[in-house]
C-alpha cells in the first residue's frame, strides 16, 4: 500500500506516494487557532507595546520624519495586512504620510523590481509613501565600530539618519539566529555584506547548536547593532501552518520579540520519537532558489540518521544561488579549507563562504537529493548532492541506497521547522499532530 501525501511546491502542489510500510511520520508546522479579527488584532498590539513607549510618545521624544522596514519576497510576512494600519496608527500619532517612507531591508539579496513591490506591499500602499530598495553602494553605509566579538557595524546611513524606524518581521525559526524576526531585520537587513559576512560566519558552522536557540551569541551581536543603530519599535507577526497570522507583538526589539518567540516556538517545534533514514521534505515557503533553500536543507537534514538522505522538493527557480555564485565555485571543498580562504583574505563573498560552511555540516553527515525543475542534476553535482525532475526516482534511488525497510520520514514545510526528540511516554502529542497532514 502507498500513502498519497500532497506537499507544497512553490505556488503549486505535488503529490507523492510512499510506502506505508516505510512511513515513520509526517509532521510539519502546526495550525493555530484563527485571530477573529485580525486588524484588530494588530491595532492592538500596536497600541499596547511591550517594553516600548507607544508611537505618539516616540514620536514626542524624536520627531516625525519615520522609516519603515521591510522585508522583500523571500518572506512570508504579510506586508499588505500590516502596512496600511501601521500607516493609519502613525496618522493617529501624529505622522502624516508625508513624513514616512519605507525601505526593503534586502541584506545582501538581489534588488526588487518595481512590480515586486507593488505586489509585496500593495499599490494602495504606493499611492501614500514611497517604498525602495536598500542601496548597496559602499559609501551608502556609516561605520559605527565593532561589537563585542569583534564584527564591524556598517549600517545604511538613511536608516541611521532617521528619528524613528520601525522593523516589520515576521518570527520562524532560523538557522543563523535561533529564530528570525526583532533585529534580524537590521542586521542583515540594513547592513553592509562586511558585517553580514563577518556575523554569518560565527552562525554558519554553528547551525546545528543555533536553530531554535532565541539566546545564541549571533543573535546578541545582531540586537547590539540594532540597539547601538537605532532601532526604535518592531511589528512582528507569528503564521501558522496555513500562513494564517497566529500572534502580533510589537514594541521593544529583545522584549516583544521574546513574547513572538513564546507564540512560535509551538508552532513550529514538531515533537519526533525517532530521526529517519529517508526524509522526505518540501522546502516551502523557502523555494525561490536553493540558496534559501539551504534553511530547508539544514533544518530538514537535523532529522535525518547519519548516512541516510534528505529528498528535497524546491522548485528554484532561480537556480542555486544567483546573488551567492562563489558558493558554487567552492564545488565539495571541505568546510575547513574555505575558512582557511577567508581567513587569507581569498574569499569575496564571505556570506557565500558562511552558507557553505553551514551547507557543508550538513552535506558532510547525509545525502542531499534535490527533486527540482530548476536546478539541473549536472549544476547540483558541482556541489556534491543530486537533482532530478521525479520524485519517484530519488525515492527509488533512496531506498536502494537504504534498505527495503529504510524508515522514511515527510515534513510538510521544510525551511521554518526545529525538532525536539521526544521519549516513549510523549507519543499522543505527536500522533495528534500526524493526525493534521494525513
Amino acid at each position: 500500500m502507498m500513502k498519497c501525501v500532497t506537499l507544497p511546491y512553490g505556488h503549486e502542489e505535488r503529490t507523492v506516494e510512499i510506502p506505508e510500510e516505510n512511513l515513520a511520520w509526517i509532521e510539519g508546522p502546526r495550525h493555530a487557532p484563527p485571530i477573529p479579527d485580525i486588524e484588530a488584532a494588530v491595532r492592538h498590539a500596536i497600541r499596547n507595546p511591550i517594553g516600548s513607549p507607544t508611537l505618539a510618545e516616540l514620536v514626542a521624544r524624536h520627531g516625525k520624519r519615520t522609516l519603515l522596514l521591510v522585508d522583500d519576497s523571500t518572506r512570508s510576512t504579510p506586508q499588505k495586512l500590516i502596512l496600511p494600519i501601521l500607516l493609519d496608527e502613525l496618522n493617529s500619532a501624529g505622522v502624516p504620510d508625508s513624513e514616512i517612507s519605507a525601505m526593503i531591508a534586502l541584506g545582501t539579496h538581489r534588488r526588487m523590481e518595481h512590480k515586486e513591490i507593488a505586489e509585496r506591499v500593495s499599490e494602495a500602499v504606493l499611492h501614500r509613501i514611497p517604498v525602495t530598495n536598500l542601496s548597496h553602494d559602499p559609501k551608502d553605509f556609516v561605520d559605527l565600530g565593532v561589537t563585542p566579538l569583534g564584527i564591524p557595524i556598517h549600517v545604511s546611513r538613511r536608516y541611521l539618519e532617521s528619528p524613528i524606524t520601525i522593523a516589520i518581521g515576521n518570527i520562524i525559526p532560523h538557522m543563523y539566529a535561533g529564530y528570525a524576526g526583532g533585529a534580524k531585520m537590521v542586521q542583515p537587513g540594513v547592513t553592509s555584506a562586511i558585517t553580514t559576512g563577518r556575523t554569518h560566519l560565527i552562525a554558519g558552522p554553528r547551525v546545528y547548536e543555533i536553530l531554535g536557540n532565541v539566546d545564541n551569541e549571533v543573535r546578541k551581536e545582531m540586537e547590539t547593532i540594532a540597539i547601538q543603530s537605532g532601532l526604535k519599535f518592531i511589528v512582528n507577526v507569528v503564521l501558522d501552518a496555513g500562513g494564517a497570522v497566529a500572534g502580533i507583538v510589537a514594541g521593544d526589539v529583545v522584549k516583544a520579540h521574546r513574547a513572538g518567540v513564546d507564540i512560535a516556538r509551538p508552532i513550529y517545534t514538531i515533537e519526533l520519537e525517532e530521526k529517519a533514514d529517508i526524509v522526505v521534505a518540501s522546502s516551502h515557503p523557502a523555494d525561490r532558489d536553493l540558496w534559501q533553500g539551504f534553511k530547508p536543507v539544514n533544518n530538514c537534514g537535523m532529522l535525518v540518521k547519519d548516512g541516510g538522505t534528505l529528498i528535497l522538493l524546491i522548485p528554484a527557480p532561480e537556480g542555486i544561488a544567483p546573488d551567492h555564485t562563489q558558493l558554487v565555485d567552492f564545488g565539495t571543498t571541505p568546510g575547513d579549507e574555505v575558512m582557511a580562504l577567508v581567513n587569507e583574505g581569498k574569499v569575496k563573498d564571505e556570506v557565500a563562504a558562511a552558507t557553505y560552511l553551514a551547507f557543508d555540516q550538513t552535506r558532510k553527515r547525509i545525502n542531499v537529493a534535490l527533486v527540482s525543475d530548476g536546478v539541473s542534476d549536472v549544476e547540483a553535482r558541482k556541489i556534491g548532492i543530486t537533482s532530478t525532475t521525479d520524485f519517484n526516482e530519488a525515492l527509488t534511488a533512496a531506498l536502494a541506497r537504504h534498505g527495503s525497510k529504510a524508515r522514511i520520514g515527510v515534513v510538510t514545510q521544510g525551511a521554518d521547522i526545529m525538532a525536539h526528540f521526544t521519549k516513549k511516554g510523549e507519543e499522543v502529542e505527536c500522533l495528534d499532530l500526524q493526525q493534521t497532514y494525513q
